[in-house]
């Protein structure tokens, strides 16, 4: 008898089993999200065939030494042929280097890219603070690149300190301030068949150099900083203004 009830209690918890496996859902994996590549734009700045640093003396085509100080500027709705890659981006020498901006995207979805150089009307005068706070026009990101009084984005910042007296001597007392914006002023930018370098398993970088001694010595418009150094982008001041962005334009290309 108690070896009948063994085998029935036994019996019992194989049929228990069963049923517990039985109803237990079959477990389905969770659909992974496919990685996305990281496509950066760096910028470095040069010198005609030298790396440009910040305070270090280089000769203009006038002979004169001078020290950059400052090279800023804004490229806005940066884009492929069918997708944007990046809404805004702010380029600050000083404090974040040669980074432009890292945006997700694939190399084969942006063989070109062309933006604003600058910020198009159509935001440039919304209220800055209005912006998210991760978006470099929020005003707490663009800081000093926004005009109160404009009010505005300045779209180029290039400051300066030159020796207009090439004796020998260093005197760097003649200050350039140039900054430019308003509407008409708004350049685009584009490049064409582009090489992503890749950086990593799955990141990838498109570099630029912006030439500065070009920028001085463009062929068709030549800047000389003895007397064509203060622009706000004020009345009286717009020949030099369209000139200064027209030459920082023209001195950005593929590195």
């Amino acid at each position: 008898m108690a070896t009948r009830t063994r085998k029935i209690i036994f019996l019992s918890m194989i049929s228990v089993s069963v049923a517990f496996v039985g109803c237990k859902e079959d477990k389905i994996d969770e659909p992974t999200e496919p990685e996305v590549s990281k496509l950066s734009v760096t910028v470095q700045p040069v010198y005609g065939s030298q790396t440009l640093y910040l305070d270090s003396t280089y000769i203009t085509p006038e002979g004169y030494g001078v020290r950059f100080t400052d090279l800023k500027f804004f490229a806005e709705d940066v884009r492929g042929t069918n997708a944007q890659l990046k809404d805004a981006s702010l380029f600050n020498y000083r404090e974040t280097g040669t980074a432009l901006f890292t945006a997700e995207g694939e190399p084969g979805d942006f063989p070109s890219l062309n933006g604003n150089l600058g910020v198009q009307a159509g935001i440039n005068h919304d209220d800055p603070s209005a912006f998210p706070n991760d978006n470099v026009l929020n005003i707490s990101n663009s800081g000093d690149m926004h005009w109160g009084w404009n009010p505005g984005y300045i779209f180029v910042k290039v400051e300066a300190k030159v020796d207009t007296i090439p004796d020998g001597t260093d005197l760097f007392d003649h200050l350039v301030t140039l900054h430019v914006g308003l509407d008409e002023n708004l350049q685009t930018f584009s490049f064409s068949n582009i090489n992503w370098q890749q950086t990593g398993e799955l990141s990838y970088a498109f570099p630029l150099k912006l030439d500065m001694q070009a920028f001085l010595a463009n062929t068709s418009q030549p800047i000389d900083l003895k007397t064509e150094f203060v622009s706000h982008s004020a009345a009286g001041q717009e020949a030099l203004s369209l000139k200064v962005i027209q030459n920082f334009n023209a001195a950005l290309s593929e590195y």
